[in-house]
């Protein structure tokens, strides 16, 4: 029967009870007066004078006057003793069906407790919960939660009464030694019979009242560690704290402890995430993909337009000129950065694998699957797939790939039903697709869909004037990995550099960088540090005014840049420093350039923060 039910039939038979007593007691109560009257006229009818007959039937009336006197105590006393009997029974039964209701109501606040503690992932509405859920259980007026860490610092304090309220903490002086003692001992702790001054509101201190309190405080431990306490207490008309209530409420800050400690690890988890996700995003930031050139400026605009959707990209470039480096700037600055980012190059996997790589397989689809594995479309679930040499892809892998970005949905090798997947597709090729579409190599309603945006990398050899700028970042780069002190590149042996065309783009630059800062001797990478076949390329003038070939032009040109263009540059810098007072941020702000490539101007020339004044320009001279 429900307790609601239950309780309201309770309520049915004590009116009932009562209706019966009251009706009873009154109908005795009738009888005993009639009964009193009829004694009366019995001892007024024995004083008068009767004949012998009239005599005996006065006695015979008496003695049925004292039966039914008997009989009527008789029955008075019975009622009243089976009204009382009835009565107790009646209370025992109000209070067991109270106790169950208090069970119940106990049990229903663990369970719902419980149902937070292992799905809720806010800490904060956890806390709140386990607080209140404690204060109700215990039927506390009060309570109090606290976590600390690992150094024993307080990390979190939450005080609440027992309408969910935040409020102050009653008796607090004693509070803190009986925090103290649980984290010392690991074991709950029952203090009872406390007395505690209660002035009733609008009333004089003087009429305070001493009232007991009694308190419960437990800790919150796990097998490892005390994590921190709950500290209840309540007033006299509720009791003490039975040994009960301690042994409930520490059962309960076990399971509690478990959730916490799961709950701040995971926190931690989450920090380590985030910031891992930051580096990330500061590693493949568009600071990262440098070039001041037109073309790498148009190609940034491109990413920074795109990177936030969920458009299909095609990039398109040469080997070497950072088509994946681009890809994973696209995706971490997405809001799909948290999922995974999975390269794939369909030119270096072999063509009867690659689909089981990109879709997976079933158990038992061909010889040698012995068991089910996710392909790379499943694995990259909310993330990006970046499929690089997209131009490799077989005809029949083509059709499968336009299914899946008409629907988004796949069929593993040797399963019979569809998956799907939420991913977005880059793509790469340094192949020219519109010609393999003339040839037949490449399915013309696939390059529309690879095709919504298309990205262009310029190779290096088109935009000589982000060499030097690349130079100089991967001296940094390389210096601090191999732990060399470096403080450049010499003019000679960047001439050579900028006269060479770099077939493998901005990959064989880093590889050509890095053995140099390896190999040299010096404090600074010299002309003899390079390369054989790229000196070759680029042979020495013999220093004539006039340039008569390209190798002259150059080195002119890179004269004329020193004393023209480069003083130009080192007054720019100068006179935006001096505007912002020496600020190198505000400077960078107000000339519209990224703060770093502020700085790499300024060490290009030797600059510093000081004012045109101070840094005696016609001294100095320009270092390009």
């Amino acid at each position: 029967m429900h307790p609601y039910k239950f309780s309201r039939k309770l309520d049915r038979f004590q009116q009932d009870l009562a209706t019966f007593k009251s009706s009873y007691s009154r109908n005795i109560k009738v009888a005993t007066q009639e009964l009193t009257s009829l004694r009366e006229v019995f001892d007024s009818l024995s004083g008068i004078e009767v004949n012998r007959g009239s005599r005996r039937k006065l006695k015979l009336l008496d003695s049925h006057l004292q039966k039914l006197e008997k009989e009527l105590s008789a029955a008075e006393s019975d009622l009243f003793e089976s009204l009382s009997k009835l009565w107790r029974n009646y209370l025992r039964i109000k209070n067991r069906a109270e106790d169950l209701s208090k069970e119940r109501r106990i049990y229903r606040t663990l369970y719902e407790l419980l149902t937070v503690v292992y799905s809720e992932r806010n800490i904060q509405i956890l806390l709140d919960t386990v607080l209140e859920s404690a204060v109700d259980i215990m039927s506390a007026e009060c309570g109090c939660l606290e976590i600390y860490s690992q150094d024993s610092s307080l990390q979190f304090k939450l005080t609440k009464d027992s309408t969910g309220s935040e409020v102050e903490l009653k008796n607090s002086n004693l509070k803190p030694a009986v925090t103290e003692a649980v984290l010392a001992s690991g074991n709950a702790i029952t203090i009872g019979g406390l007395l505690s001054e209660s002035v009733p509101s609008g009333e004089e201190e003087e009429q305070a009242e001493e009232r007991s309190v009694s308190l419960l405080c437990v800790p919150l431990k796990t097998n490892d560690k005390i994590l921190g306490t709950i500290y209840v207490h309540r007033e006299e008309e509720n009791g003490d704290f039975a040994v009960t209530d301690s042994e409930l409420l520490s059962s309960l800050a076990e399971k509690v402890a478990l959730a916490i400690e799961s709950h701040l690890l995971f926190s931690e988890l989450q920090e380590e995430q985030e910031k891992l996700i930051e580096d990330l995003r500061k590693k493949y930031e568009f600071e990262e993909i440098l070039g001041a050139s037109p073309q790498m400026a148009k190609v940034l605009s491109t990413v920074a337009d795109i990177a936030d959707t969920d458009s299909t990209v095609v990039i398109e470039g040469e080997s070497g000129t950072g088509k994946e480096l681009l890809a994973r700037a696209i995706h971490f600055n997405s809001g799909r950065a948290k999922k995974p980012f999975i390269p794939i190059n369909c030119a270096a996997i072999p063509e009867t694998l690659l689909e089981s790589e990109l879709f997976g397989y079933e158990k038992g689809a061909f010889t040698g699957a012995v068991k089910k594995k996710l392909g790379r479309f499943q694995i990259a679930n909310g993330g990006t797939i970046f499929l690089d040499e997209i131009g490799e892809l077989s005809p029949v892998l083509q059709v499968k790939l336009l299914r899946f970005l008409s629907t988004q949905e796949f069929e593993p090798l040797g399963s019979t039903q569809t998956s799907k997947s939420d991913v977005r597709i880059i793509t790469a090729t340094n192949r020219n697709l519109s010609e393999m579409i003339q040839t037949g190599e490449f399915r013309e309603d696939l390059y529309y869909r690879v095709n919504v945006i298309k990205i262009e990398l310029p190779p290096l050899r088109d935009r000589k004037g982000d060499v030097e700028l690349l130079t100089e970042h991967f001296i940094e780069k390389f210096s601090k990995r191999y732990d060399r002190k470096l403080s450049g590149i010499d003019d000679n042996a960047m001439e050579t550099l900028l006269r060479y065309n770099f077939p493998g783009n901005v990959r064989e630059l880093e590889n050509t960088v890095e053995r140099a800062v390896v190999l040299t001797k010096a404090t600074q990478i010299g002309y003899g540090d390079l390369p054989d076949y790229i000196k070759s390329h680029s042979n020495q003038g013999d220093g004539e005014v006039f340039p008569k070939t390209n190798r002259e032009l150059m080195k002119t040109k890179r004269e004329l840049y020193r004393k023209t263009i480069g003083e130009l540059e080192r007054r720019f810098l100068l006179s935006a420093l001096e505007e912002a007072g020496g600020n190198i941020s505000e400077a960078a702000r107000r000339a519209q350039m990224q703060r770093k490539q502020f700085q790499r101007l300024m060490k290009r020339h030797n600059v510093t923060t000081a004012t045109p004044e101070q840094d005696k320009e016609a001294e100095i001279p320009a270092k390009t």
